[in-house]
C-alpha cells in the first residue's frame, strides 16, 4: 500500500516535472527569438504546442505566432540562413494567433498577437495581389479572405476593405455572384466609398429581376458617399427602374449640382444624366436639353455627339418600325407616309453627331483613350451605315460598313 503511495507520488512529481519542463520549453523558445536562434525557437515552440502541458496555454501560441512570423521576416531575405526554415511561416503564424486569440480570454496578448495579425495580413494582401494579377482567382479569394481576417482582428478596419475589394473582383473574374456579393456587401457594411462595388452589386439586381434590391444598394451609396455624383447618379437609375420618375430626376439634378464648379467633370456628368434619361427615363426632351448642354461646354467630345446621335438615331428606328406596322394599302390617313418621312428626317439628323463622335475619336492620340471607346466607335459605324442607307447615301453607307469590318479585324 505504501509502495503503491510513492509510486502514485513519484508519476505526480515527474507529471510535474515535464510540466515546469515545456514551460521551460516555452520561454526558452521566446529567448531563443530574441536572440535569433530560430531553428531552436522553432523546434522548441512546435513541441510545446503538441504537448498536453501547454497546448491549451495562450502564451504558447502568443510565442509561436511571434516566433514564425519573425521567420517570415527573414524568409524575404535571400542571404539569411533561416530564409527556407518553415515556407507556410505565414500559415503557421496565423492559424497560432486565432489560437491565441481564442485561448486569451483576459486579452493579456492581444498586442503582441495584434502585431502578428498585422504582419501576416500583409503579407497575404501581397500574394492575394499576384495570384490575381497571374489569373489564379482561386487562391486570390482565399488569400484575400484570410488577409481580411487577419486586419480585422488586428483592428484595421481600412485594411481589411482592401482585401475584401480584392476578394470581391476576384470572385467576380470567376463568375461567381455569390463571392461577389459576400465580399462586396461586406464592403458596403463598412461604407466603403469604392463605386465598382456599388455598381456591381446595382447590375447583379438588377440581372436578377430584383429592383427593389438594387434601389437598397444605390441608397446605400447615397447614405455612405454624399459628396460623390456617381451615388446620385446610380440612385437616380434605381428610381427611374422602379418607375420613380420624379424622384429620378431629383438625383440626377443633385448629381449635376454637385459637379457644376468642376470644369473638366460637368460636361461629363450632363451626359451621363441625358443617357439615363435617354436609355432609361425614355425622356428624349430632358436627355436633349442634357446633351447639349454638354456640347455647348464642350463641343469636341465623343460621348455627348455619339449619345446624342444614339438617341435619334434609336428614334428614327422606332418611328421605322412604326411604319412597317400600317398597311399601306389601306392607309387612308396617309400615317405611313408621316412615319416614314419623320424617320427619314431623324436619320439624317443622326448622321450629323455620329460623324462628329467618328471624327473626335479618329483625332485621339492616346491609345488607352482609344481602346476605352471602341466598343462605342463600332455602335456608331454600325449606326451611321444605317441610317446613310436610310437617306440614300449608299457610297457613306459603303464607306462606314468597310470602317466597321476594318474594326472588327
Amino acid at each position: 500500500m505504501k509502495m503503491k503511495k510513492f509510486l502514485t507520488a513519484a508519476l505526480f512529481v515527474a507529471a510535474t516535472l515535464a510540466a515546469n519542463a515545456q514551460a521551460i520549453n516555452v520561454s526558452s523558445a521566446f529567448q531563443n527569438m530574441r536572440k535569433n536562434y530560430l531553428n531552436k525557437a522553432k523546434a522548441e515552440i512546435d513541441a510545446a504546442c503538441l504537448h498536453d502541458a501547454t497546448k491549451d496555454d495562450a502564451k504558447t501560441w502568443c510565442y509561436k505566432a511571434l516566433i514564425y512570423a519573425r521567420i517570415g521576416g527573414e524568409a524575404a531575405n535571400k542571404k539569411s540562413k533561416f530564409k527556407d526554415l518553415a515556407p507556410d511561416w505565414a500559415e503557421q503564424a496565423y492559424t497560432a494567433a486565432l489560437e491565441c486569440k481564442r485561448l486569451d480570454t483576459k486579452n493579456e496578448f492581444a498586442q503582441q498577437v495584434n502585431e502578428v495579425f498585422s504582419f501576416v495580413g500583409n503579407e497575404y494582401y501581397t500574394q492575394a495581389r499576384e495570384a490575381y494579377n497571374a489569373k489564379n482567382f482561386a487562391q486570390a479569394v482565399e488569400l484575400s479572405d484570410k488577409s481580411s481576417t487577419c486586419f480585422t482582428n488586428a483592428g484595421k478596419g481600412q485594411y481589411a476593405v482592401e482585401s475584401m475589394y480584392i476578394a470581391g473582383i476576384a470572385s467576380h473574374a470567376q463568375h461567381d455572384t455569390a463571392g461577389v456579393k459576400k465580399y462586396f456587401n461586406n464592403m458596403v457594411r463598412r461604407k466603403t466609398e469604392t463605386n465598382f462595388v456599388y455598381q456591381t452589386l446595382f447590375d447583379i439586381a438588377i440581372a436578377e429581376g430584383k429592383n427593389d434590391e438594387a434601389m437598397k444598394v444605390a441608397n446605400n451609396y447615397v447614405k455612405n458617399c454624399k459628396n460623390d455624383y456617381q451615388a446620385y447618379v446610380l440612385s437616380a437609375a434605381g428610381y427611374f427602374l422602379n418607375k420613380n420618375m420624379e424622384k429620378g430626376k431629383e438625383q440626377l439634378d443633385a448629381a449635376v449640382n454637385l459637379t457644376k464648379d468642376s470644369a473638366s467633370l460637368y460636361p461629363v456628368v450632363l451626359v451621363k444624366a441625358g443617357s439615363l434619361l435617354d436609355d432609361v427615363a425614355g425622356d428624349y426632351e430632358a436627355a436633349e436639353a442634357r446633351f447639349k448642354e454638354s456640347l455647348t461646354l464642350r463641343p469636341a467630345q465623343f460621348e455627348a455627339n455619339f449619345g446624342m446621335g444614339k438617341m435619334i438615331y434609336n428614334r428614327a428606328v422606332d418611328k421605322n418600325n412604326a411604319a412597317n406596322q400600317v398597311d399601306p394599302f389601306s392607309d387612308e390617313t396617309g400615317l405611313y407616309d408621316k412615319l416614314s418621312t419623320e424617320s427619314k428626317e431623324l436619320f439624317r439628323q443622326s448622321i450629323e453627331y455620329l460623324v462628329k463622335a467618328v471624327n473626335f475619336y479618329d483625332g485621339l492620340t492616346d491609345d488607352n483613350q482609344k481602346n476605352a471607346l471602341r466598343p462605342s466607335l463600332g455602335n456608331a459605324l454600325t449606326a451611321l451605315a444605317n441610317a446613310y442607307a436610310r437617306v440614300d447615301m449608299l457610297t457613306e453607307s459603303e464607306a462606314a460598313k468597310a470602317r466597321l469590318q476594318q474594326l472588327m479585324n
